[in-house]
C-alpha cells in the first residue's frame, strides 16, 4: 500500500479532514493509500490518527514530522511513495481579498516541493482556472503557478510528467458562502457584488475532496480527466450573481436583491477599511479578469470520476441548503469537529 505524506496547515485542516474521511470510507475492500501526517502539532497528528485509523500511518516513535524543518521533511519523503500538496485547502476563491504571500500554506508547499524528486508521485490541489498564471492578476495563481512549474521540473519534464503529477485546479468560491463571508449580506437581503456580467461555476467543497481522492486511488485514469495531468473541476452550471440572489431567494423564501457595487467605488470602500493599496489594485485586476469571463468555464468531471451522482452538489442545491440552515460551515466528521476555529 502507497504511504503519501499529507502537510496539514491550520488553512488546510477542514479540506485534510474530509480527505481522509472519503479515503477511508472508499468503495474499496482496503484503503487503496495511506497518509503520513506532517504538522506542527503531536496532538492533531494523534487526533486525526485515532479517527481515521485505517487511512493514518503511524509515526515512528510517536516523533510527527514539522513541514517547517527541511531534515523532519527530508525523513519523511524518505519513507513515502508521494506527497499531497493540498496545504491551501479550498478554503480561498477569487471574491475574497487576496492572500498574503507569506501564508503558512504557501511556505508549506515551498517547502514541500523543494524536497520531492522524480521518484515521489505528487498529488497537488492548485487554484482555479482561469487565475494560474505567470501573469495572473491574483498573486495566489501566480503563486501556485511556480509551484506548477517546479513541481513540473521535479517530475521529470515533457509528457513524462503527467505518470506521477497530477494537478486539480478547481474554483472554490462556494467556500465564501459556506464560511458566511456573505452572511451579512443575505441578512439584510441585498447581495453587493462588483462583478455585474462574470460568472463562477461554483464549486462544493465537499465535491473537491472527493474528487480528489477519487483521483488519487485512481491514479492510473488521471489522464481520461486532464491534459498532462491536469485535471479542471468546477461546478456543473456557471453562474452571475444575479443568478446566486436568486438561489439565495428561493433558499430563504424572501427577496434577496442583487446590488451592483461600481469598480470606481472599490478603492475609497478598501481605503477607508485600512487595505493595503497593492491588494485593493490586485482586487481590481481580479474583479476586471472575472466580468472578462475568466471563471465562466464549467466541466462536468466531477460527475465522470465521482460515480455516485447524489454526492455531487448542484451549486444552487448548496446554497438553497446553506440558506436554509442546512449545511454546516465546517467539514466535521462524525461527532467532533476538527476545525480550530
Amino acid at each position: 500500500m502507497p504511504t503519501f505524506l499529507l502537510p496539514v496547515t491550520r488553512r488546510s485542516l477542514s479540506f485534510a479532514t474530509t480527505l481522509l474521511h472519503f479515503s477511508s470510507s472508499s468503495s474499496f475492500s482496503s484503503p487503496p493509500v495511506q497518509f503520513l501526517i506532517s504538522c506542527k502539532s503531536r496532538d492533531l497528528a494523534h487526533a486525526l490518527r485515532s479517527q481515521f485509523p485505517k487511512v493514518v500511518a503511524s509515526h515512528e516513535h510517536e516523533s510527527v514530522p514539522d513541514y517547517s524543518d527541511p531534515k523532519d521533511l527530508q525523513e519523511a519523503l524518505g519513507v513515502c511513495d508521494g506527497v499531497i500538496l493540498a496545504a491551501s485547502g479550498c478554503g480561498d476563491d477569487v471574491i475574497n481579498l487576496p492572500s498574503n504571500p507569506k501564508d503558512e500554506w504557501l511556505q508549506c508547499e515551498q517547502n514541500v516541493a523543494s524536497l520531492v524528486t522524480k521518484d515521489h508521485f505528487v498529488a497537488k490541489l492548485s487554484w482555479t482556472e482561469g487565475f494560474v498564471g505567470e501573469r495572473s492578476p491574483s498573486a495566489v495563481g501566480r503563486a501556485n503557478w511556480e509551484l506548477e512549474r517546479e513541481l513540473k521540473e521535479k517530475c521529470g519534464g515533457g509528457d513524462g510528467w503527467a505518470h506521477n503529477l497530477f494537478i486539480l485546479r478547481t474554483p472554490t468560491g462556494m467556500d465564501a458562502f459556506l464560511r458566511g463571508r456573505l452572511f451579512d449580506l443575505v441578512c439584510g437581503r441585498t447581495l453587493s457584488m462588483s462583478v455585474k456580467r462574470g460568472r463562477i461555476a461554483l464549486v462544493h467543497p465537499l465535491d473537491v475532496a472527493e474528487t480528489f481522492s477519487a483521483l488519487l486511488n485512481q491514479r492510473e485514469k488521471v489522464g481520461e480527466f486532464g491534459e498532462k495531468g491536469v485535471v479542471t473541476l468546477t461546478g456543473p452550471e456557471a453562474l452571475t450573481f444575479q443568478d446566486v440572489a436568486e438561489v439565495l431567494t428561493a433558499g430563504i423564501g424572501d427577496k434577496v436583491n442583487y446590488s451592483h457595487f461600481p469598480l470606481w467605488a472599490v478603492k475609497p470602500a478598501r481605503w477607508v477599511r485600512g487595505v493595503p493599496g497593492d491588494a485593493i489594485e490586485e482586487e481590481l485586476a481580479v474583479i476586471r479578469a472575472l466580468e472578462a469571463g475568466a471563471q465562466e468555464q464549467w466541466t462536468r468531471t466531477c460527475w465522470r470520476i465521482c460515480w455516485d451522482v447524489s454526492r455531487a452538489r448542484f451549486a444552487s442545491m448548496s446554497l438553497r441548503m446553506q440558506a436554509r440552515g442546512h449545511v454546516p460551515t465546517c467539514f466535521s466528521v462524525g461527532e467532533r469537529c476538527l476545525c480550530s476555529r
